[in-house]
């Protein structure tokens, strides 16, 4: 299986303004993910959420400014990720970070939901994805959600959108060179699966048929409940 994917150096430091230019609907989708937790959750209960690949902290931002119920741990693998995130989260409370891995969490504690925003397609479809999945739905409680949102696409649809978003880019006046270079990379070292495979490695790490909840180009959101 594919080694951890850890940003380091220039890729953490520039990561809240390069992920805004190649998903140019990321602060839309942002936006949806504490409604769409509050509506499964509730706005005022006492709930734990686990993000994973928690990053700079920006979804764990949104979520404690939705509500001051919610507890929210999150998860990277990266010390300069997490060192960012710190800076946003120091004034609120109710949050806790981890730097390591789901692997790392212990399983005895179940959070009422999860979300993973921008993590699947660093993983290869060799294992890799099953085993993030199944380490999350261990770490759920019985129905809770999975916020997921990725890549995705396969064959002549994703290059078609792929050619949208490089299209898009371009019409925006930013450097031919980084575009194709970004759009080279997103092509190579990426790995993006179907919508129609990720509902099977869903229901094989143990949650039910997912909901799509959003799409904009290349990029796709989905909740899915835990079943056991």
């Amino acid at each position: 299986m594919k080694t951890v994917e850890i940003f380091e150096g220039p890729r953490a430091k520039t990561y809240d303004e390069s992920i805004r230019l190649w998903c140019p609907d990321y602060d839309a989708i942002q936006g949806l993910l504490p409604s769409l937790l509050g509506y499964h959750l509730g706005i005022n209960n006492d709930k734990n959420v686990l993000v994973v690949g928690s990053g700079t902290g920006a979804e764990i931002v949104n979520l404690l400014q939705f509500s001051d119920t919610w507890k929210i741990t999150g998860v990277d693998p990266s010390p300069e990720m997490i060192v960012q995130a710190e800076t946003k989260l120091r004034s609120s409370d109710n949050y806790e970070l981890v730097t390591g891995l789901v692997t790392d969490l212990p399983l005895e504690q179940k959070w009422d939901a999860a979300l993973s925003i921008l993590v699947f397609h660093f993983l290869p479809d060799d294992g890799s994805k099953l085993h993030l999945l199944k380490n999350i739905a261990q770490r759920l409680k019985k129905g809770a959600p999975l916020l997921l949102v990725d890549i995705f696409g396969e064959g002549q649809s994703f290059e078609y959108n792929l050619s949208l978003l490089h299209a898009f880019l371009l019409s925006k006046r930013f450097e031919p060179e980084m575009v194709e270079g970004g759009i080279g990379h997103i092509r190579k070292s990426l790995f993006p699966i179907s919508q129609e495979r990720l509902t099977e490695l869903l229901k094989e790490a143990g949650f039910g048929e997912p909901h799509m909840f959003t799409q904009s180009l290349i990029f796709g959101g989905w909740v899915a409940t835990q079943l056991s």
